[in-house]
This record gives structure tokens, sequence and C-alpha cells, in this order.
């Protein structure tokens, strides 16, 4: 079973749009993920990797390209990955999903 497969909310909303092309950059990276569950790997692997590497905030992108920054906290034995709104309230997202390409976008902003 494929990591993305608990991902049915951000499926549901990504097989909503009608074209792909004319999305945000947000949504075209989550649809990449579906469509490659290793970019997905790699983009997850990379967060994780910089906080374990002890970065208490990351930059991302999030949608509209705004920067924001994401956070990692721990819960028990687990781990809640939170993002910077504009108003700079922090707040988790709906699926875990959503926090890796907000990553990647800011990842790929950086290539060019």
């Amino acid at each position: 079973m494929s990591s993305l497969s608990f991902f049915n909310r951000a499926r549901k909303y990504i097989e909503s749009i009608s074209d792909i092309n004319s999305a945000d950059p947000l949504d075209k990276m989550v649809y990449k993920f579906f469509k490659d569950h290793k970019a997905y790997d790699r983009a997850a692997q990379a967060l994780r990797r910089r906080f374990a590497r002890g970065a208490d905030v990351v930059e991302g992108i999030d949608r509209g390209g705004r920067r924001t920054r994401i956070k990692r906290e721990i819960n028990g034995g687990s781990y809640i990955y939170k993002i910077e709104g504009a108003d700079g309230s922090w707040s988790v997202p709906e699926e875990r999903i959503w926090v890796v390409a907000i990553y990647a976008v800011w990842q790929e902003s950086r290539k060019i």
C-alpha cells in the first residue's frame, strides 16, 4: 500500500480540478505526488532531514506563492507539522501531503 493512499481528501480535491495546468503551484505539486509516489517520498524525506539536522523552522511556499514557515512538534510518539499563516498563527493542515507540497514548491523555487 502506498503512503499516499491515506490522503483521501487531498486526492478527492485534486481530482475535482478540471484543468490542472491552470491550478496554482501547490495543487500542481500534490497532483505530481499522486502521479509519482517517489517524488512525494523524496520531498518528505528531505523535509524530515531538515528537522533531523536541527532546524527549528523550514521555509515553504503556500497557496498563492506566499513565503511561509513550517515547524515540527512532537506529540506523544509522532510528529505534528504546522504551517505559519499570514497573520503569524500556526495551524495543522488537514493532511500532511500539503506540508510536504509546501516544502517541495519552495525547493523547486530555489532551482530557478
